[in-house]
């Protein structure tokens, strides 16, 4: 994730080898897990080369390609990329996203993308009204006999707050549409990326189906040593047992496409767009590192995380190069200020107001390829 949450994950990490106490768990065999699915719901998830997420990226019947929308983490810099939606709507020129996917704080925005332009009032209202500033309480609890500093209730009830029936029955009425909703989360015991059909979750309808869809989300926001892993129940065979998921963003900044559709053309002329909103910046940031145990942890973690989300980054714009995709990013400008961690109502809500003139003023969104300076790799002829 984004460098401050490094710093309060590190914290507790440290903390924890003076003496940790292992949380039971019932044992399960990589067989048994490989069949597992959420007790009640099967065939929402997925893993992310599977041929059925390949599908979801492709155009739909009637030969229209797909435009699709991929949301980073980014903690409180959420609230930039909810205001560039939000100017995106006053622009008038925002497009009805075929495929929009999320992972952390990118979770907690998809539904609001995905359900378009007459639930900007409850995005706007989610990132700046101050409700997110209870989310980092201090004094945190003992991370000496817990699994996170923080207990993780806060979040839930922030997503519990807003994943209304009616929330669920609109994006079940456009998964049936055929548009796709889809959230990324890191099962920790696979060590694999998880990708799941909110849709089809939403479509089973009732209580059992509100509860999987905000546990899904509050899991992908879950940032580990910050909160604490969410517990999954899922059908193994003849039997149930608990698995543990974290924030999607642990193994990548962003989901956009299956690695094995991003490195394998389909032959240009397919047409479609991909945008990817960075909430947070995507530039390095000069800074005189200290030589001490948690800035150089803290440091390191940020330059590797920095680094994976500029491969992921050349890699979609490679993509749309050899497909004929178009391709384009937006992020926090490197001269601003932003924090991960700054949860504060003014902080946020300056965050909002910066994404949304952004967006507003034509200025938000750039060439990807161009950003990057990725070469055009059809041959010369």
């Amino acid at each position: 994730m984004i460098r401050s949450w490094y710093r309060a994950g590190l914290a507790a990490l440290l903390l924890a080898t003076s003496g940790c106490v292992t949380i039971p768990r019932e044992p399960f065999t990589q067989a048994e897990h490989a069949i597992a699915y959420p007790v009640g719901f099967p065939h929402v998830r997925y893993g992310p080369d599977d041929p059925a997420v390949r599908a979801m990226f492709h155009a739909d019947a009637a030969g229209t390609p797909p435009i699709m929308l991929a949301l980073s983490g980014g903690g409180a810099n959420g609230a930039f990329g909810a205001g560039v939606l939000y100017g995106w709507t006053q622009a008038g020129t925002r497009p009805e996203f075929s495929v929009v996917t999320g992972v952390s704080t990118g979770a907690l925005i998809a539904p609001f993308a995905f359900l378009g332009p007459k639930w900007d009032a409850e995005m706007k209202t989610g990132f700046t009204d101050g409700r997110a500033s209870h989310l980092l309480p201090f004094p945190f609890v003992n991370p000496l006999f817990r699994d996170s500093i923080y207990t993780g209730k806060r979040l839930r009830a922030l997503v519990d707050s807003f994943v209304t029936p009616r929330l669920l029955a609109a994006v079940a009425a456009e998964n049936a549409r055929g548009r796709k909703l889809l959230i990324a989360t890191t099962d920790l015991d696979s060590q694999d990326l998880v990708v799941w059909d909110m849709g089809a979750i939403a479509a089973h309808g009732g209580t059992a189906a509100r509860a999987l869809f905000a546990t899904v989300l509050t899991a992908s926001a879950a940032i580990p040593g910050v909160f604490p892993p969410v517990m999954i129940s899922a059908q193994m065979g003849n039997h149930v047992a608990q698995e543990l998921h974290v924030d999607g963003s642990t193994i990548g900044a962003f989901f956009a496409l299956p690695d094995t559709a991003l490195i394998a053309p389909t032959g240009r002329g397919s047409g479609g767009r991909i945008y990817v909103l960075i909430n947070g910046k995507a530039d390095d940031e000069f800074a005189v590192t200290k030589r001490s145990l948690i800035s150089l942890l803290t440091r390191s973690f940020d330059t590797a995380s920095k680094a994976t989300q500029r491969t992921s980054l050349a890699t979609v714009a490679a993509f749309g190069q050899q497909n004929n995709v178009g391709t384009y990013v937006a992020a926090v400008p490197p001269t601003e200020t932003s924090s991960s961690l700054d949860f504060r109502q003014p902080a946020m809500q300056a965050l909002f107001e910066l994404g949304r003139t952004r967006m507003v003023a034509g200025t938000a969104w750039a060439n990807l390829t161009t950003a990057l300076k990725v070469p055009d790799p059809t041959p010369e002829r």
